[in-house]
């Protein structure tokens, strides 16, 4: 490319989920071609298994309304995390946007991390939902509350500017600085687990100027197994480890807590999803009594939830080794 026509953005689709079954890279470019913002500067990195990518060469020789998709086949060797790093080696633009193929992003979300960035942004973060609902009308509630559930940890207090102060980021939905991302690239030590927590505290360390937009919606693939097993039974074993490889992980008073710790953690848990559900719900534009109408389902699911890290929680004190070995490759 010669310099008048590198891209504004690149954005890095990996296909890993899709090679799982939860979404398609197609159904995530589908989304993209609806931004609120010009597209021609965009340059759209897939970077997948042969299986993937194969069938995406079509749609990259016609690469319109972007400016190209570039193809990356990953020899069928790269977890998830080594998958959005290679896509990063490839980018052209000056900001980097990480997103999945099971994940459908709003019509503001690329606009939003451009925006934040080119205000003086480092890193741009916004708040993830799930799919089953349209972003043009009314969040489904039991989808909503499992959100917050899940996501809703990243959005803290309000700030100086008026919006929250992140406490970290999802890896299908951050925007970052291309020289940022070059110094901090994900830890892979892990192998698909534990990437946003550990990156977003090196930023946070690093003196990384990180920006909340409220715009930079994404809604991420749903379903009970995966909501209950490959998320929130994994996250059992992510808490006990963080805890462990990060000093400044919060509550580390819960780690001397010996046998009942993941019983503690659960309650914990329980606790901090109450106000984060306001935070959150307000965050995303559902009005107060609606809010209030759906506090027992948000705390019935939370206590669903928060069981099942309990039991992931259980099942690393008992066989650490082979709880990493299922967490590293679910």
């Amino acid at each position: 490319m010669t310099s008048h026509s590198l891209p504004r953005v690149s954005v890095i689709i990996e296909g890993y989920n899709e090679s799982r079954g939860l979404g398609t890279a197609e159904a995530t470019l589908e989304a993209l071609t609806r931004q609120d913002m010009p597209l021609g500067a965009v340059e759209v990195i897939l970077v997948g298994r042969s299986a993937c990518t194969q069938p995406w060469q079509q749609r990259a020789a016609d690469p319109r309304p972007f400016q190209r998709i570039q193809l990356i086949d990953d020899g069928d060797t790269l977890a998830y995390l080594e998958i959005k790093n290679e896509g990063a080696r490839h980018a052209s633009g000056p900001i980097v946007v990480c997103t999945d193929s099971d994940v459908l992003p709003a019509t503001t979300w690329l606009r939003s991390i451009v925006e934040t960035i080119e205000a003086g942004a480092d890193v741009s973060v916004g708040p993830s939902l799930f799919q089953g609902h349209s972003f043009r009308g009314p969040l489904g509630a039991m989808r909503l509350a499992a959100a917050s559930i899940t996501w809703g940890w990243i959005v803290g207090p309000l700030g100086a500017d008026g919006r929250p102060t992140p406490r970290g980021f999802m890896d299908h939905n951050v925007g970052l600085r291309a020289e940022v991302f070059a110094d901090h690239r994900y830890c892979t030590e892990y192998g698909r687990i534990l990437g946003a927590p550990l990156l977003f505290r090196a930023l946070s360390a690093s003196g990384a100027r990180i920006k909340f937009h409220p715009d930079q919606q994404a809604a991420h693939h749903f379903s009970w197994h995966y909501w209950l097993v490959s998320l929130h039974f994994r996250y059992g074993y992510e808490v006990m480890t963080l805890r462990r490889i990060d000093p400044h992980y919060p509550n580390q008073w819960i780690r001397h807590t010996g046998p009942l710790e993941p019983i503690v953690s659960m309650g914990w848990h329980v606790a901090l999803d109450l106000p984060r559900w306001f935070r959150f719900s307000r965050l995303v534009g559902v009005p107060m009594k609606r809010r209030l109408r759906l506090f027992p389902l948000l705390l019935s699911l939370s206590l669903l939830a928060r069981a099942s890290e309990m039991v992931g929680g259980y099942a690393t004190l008992i066989s650490p080794a082979a709880m990493r070995r299922w967490a590293e490759a679910v």
